[in-house]
C-alpha cells in the first residue's frame, strides 16, 4: 500500500489497532475520533480498523489481530505500507513499544498514566501529546490534545418518573478495590458492566434512565459522561488520586457536573446534574481549538 503524496496535504498514521482488539474502549473511540477530526480538516489520514467515524479522506490498512488467545490482545500483523517520509506523521499511544512504521516524525499520545517500560522505548524527539491530565516522567514536555465523541444527540434524559436506584460498572481487565465488592453490596446496585454485548448505546440510554445513581471504582471514564447526559449521577468511588472532589473537578473538567468524588460529595452531583449538557457543550469547543493546534504545528513544520 502505498500513502499518498499530495501537495498540501500530509499524512497522518493513527495507531487504531487497540480498536481491533478492544472495540468499546474510551481509547478506542478517541483514536478514531482524532483520525476523524483531522481528515475533516483536509489531511489523508490511516487507520488500522473499520473507522467509527467514516470520511473520504480516512483509508484503511488491512490490519487482523495475530493472537485471538493472546490475553492482552496486543499482537497485529498488517499490510506493508511505503510513504513520503517527510510528509507523514505517526500518532501512536503511551502503550505502543518503539516506532513500528518507521516514520521520522511521531507523536505519542498518553490516553493513560505512563509505564516506565513503555517510556523507554519512545524516541527523545517524539512530541508528547496528553490527552487529560495522565502523568508522565517529571519535566516531560507535553501539549493538550483532547477529542471526544460526546454522543450529546445520542444521550437525553427520558424523564423518567420511576427512575430509582443505584446501578454500577466495572472495568474489564482492572481489579476491584479491596472492599469494593462489600461496598456495592451495601447499595443493591445492579451490575451493567457488559452493556456494550448487551446492545451498546441503545442498551446505556435506556438502563441509565432507569436509575438515580451509577457507582463505578474509575475516575477517567467517558460513561459518567454518558450517565450525566441521561441524568443519573455518578458516584467515583474514592481511589485516592485526588487530594479532594475540588481537585478531582479541577483536573477533569469533563466530569465538572453530575459527579460526586466520594460518598460525601453527594450534594454537588445532585444539585449540579442538569449542568451537565452545557458543559459537555463547551468543552467541545475547546476540544476542537487542541486539535486545530495539533494540525497547524504539523502543517507549520512540514508544508
Amino acid at each position: 500500500m502505498i500513502l499518498k503524496n499530495e501537495d498540501g496535504k500530509l499524512n497522518f498514521i493513527v495507531s487504531t489497532q487497540y480498536a481491533i482488539a478492544y472495540p468499546e474502549k474510551g481509547a478506542s473511540i478517541v483514536l478514531n475520533k482524532l483520525a476523524y477530526d483531522i481528515a475533516k480538516r483536509g489531511h489523508n489520514v490511516y487507520v488500522f480498523d473499520e473507522p467509527y467515524f467514516p470520511h473520504e479522506n480516512i483509508k484503511v490498512i488491512p490490519t487482523k489481530l495475530q493472537e485471538e488467545d493472546n490475553p492482552f490482545k496486543s499482537k497485529f500483523i498488517w499490510e506493508p505500507f511505503n510513504f513520503p517520509l517527510h510528509k507523514t506523521i505517526s500518532i501512536y499511544t503511551q502503550v505502543s513499544i518503539g516506532n513500528s512504521y518507521n516514520t521520522i516524525h511521531n507523536a505519542r499520545w498518553v490516553l493513560h498514566d505512563y509505564s516506565q517500560e513503555h517510556w523507554n522505548r519512545f524516541d527523545p524527539s517524539d512530541l508528547i501529546y496528553n490527552f487529560g491530565d495522565f502523568k508522565v516522567p517529571e519535566n516531560t514536555k507535553q501539549t493538550s490534545l483532547t477529542v471526544f465523541d460526546y454522543k450529546l444527540d445520542k444521550f437525553k434524559n427520558l424523564n423518567n418518573p420511576n427512575r430509582k436506584g443505584f446501578c454500577y460498572l466495572k472495568q474489564e481487565g482492572k481489579a476491584t478495590p479491596k472492599g469494593g465488592e462489600e461496598f456495592l453490596k451495601i447499595f443493591t446496585s445492579d451490575d451493567i458492566s457488559n452493556w456494550y454485548s448487551k446492545g451498546g448505546d441503545d442498551y446505556l440510554l435506556e438502563t441509565l434512565n432507569q436509575y438515580e445513581y451509577l457507582i463505578t471504582f474509575e475516575d477517567k471514564t467517558y460513561l459518567t459522561t454518558i450517565a450525566g447526559l441521561c441524568g443519573t449521577k455518578s458516584i467515583i468511588v474514592n481511589n485516592e488520586n485526588y487530594s479532594s472532589p475540588i481537585d478531582f473537578r479541577l483536573k477533569n473538567p469533563i466530569q465538572l457536573f453530575g459527579v460526586a468524588y466520594g460518598l460525601d460529595d453527594i450534594g454537588w452531583a445532585n444539585k449540579t446534574i442538569d449542568l451537565v449538557r452545557d458543559n459537555i457543550i463547551e468543552l467541545e469547543k475547546r476540544d476542537s481549538i487542541t486539535v486545530d493546534n495539533f494540525v497547524n504545528y504539523w502543517e507549520n513544520k512540514l508544508l
